[in-house]
């Protein structure tokens, strides 16, 4: 989410934002029970020793705020998200945010692509955010358009394929 402004919408598929908000219970609830408990035992077990309490306390608070910034995140994320319309996505002859791309290189390889907003990529599962290189390519673009990708690789050449 580093390009996008706070007041920006963030498309998610459905898939995505029932993940992301399962996560949010998820942390709200057990996630801040464990971290509790973490903090609560560095004290005391550090305060049966007589040792130096600073250190795993100090462990046990990151853990916290890591947890925390993650909510929040998450609650950031979701109060801005706008589901797709993944079978107006689907109906559509060009790409846009949640459109499957298959694209062939110039040696011949296929690669298949989702088209995502940043909070919902993974490029090592084919999820690509709209702002790379890729996404930016691909947007707007329908089957049969050949692009030109300008990677830290090298430039590519891609002719998109088909839209699933």
């Amino acid at each position: 989410m580093a390009n996008e402004t706070n007041d920006q919408e963030i498309p998610l598929t459905r898939g995505a934002y029932d993940d992301m908000q399962r996560e949010l219970d998820h942390l709200r609830t057990t996630g801040r029970r464990e971290i509790a408990e973490e903090v609560r035992e560095a004290w005391d077990s550090e305060f049966d020793k007589d040792e130096d309490v600073a250190v795993p306390v100090m462990a046990a608070k990151e853990d916290q705020s890591m947890l925390e910034g993650r909510i929040a995140l998450l609650e950031e994320t979701l109060a801005r998200a706008t589901v797709i319309d993944e079978a107006a996505v689907r109906a559509s002859d060009t790409v846009q945010i949640g459109s499957v791309v298959v694209v062939t290189l110039d040696d011949g390889a296929e690669h298949v692509y989702q088209i995502v907003s940043s909070a919902e990529s993974d490029p090592s599962s084919g999820k690509v955010n709209s702002e790379s290189p890729v996404g930016a390519a691909v947007l707007g673009k329908r089957a049969g358009d050949t692009v030109e990708v300008v990677a830290p690789a090298g430039t590519l050449h891609m002719t998109i394929k088909e839209l699933r």
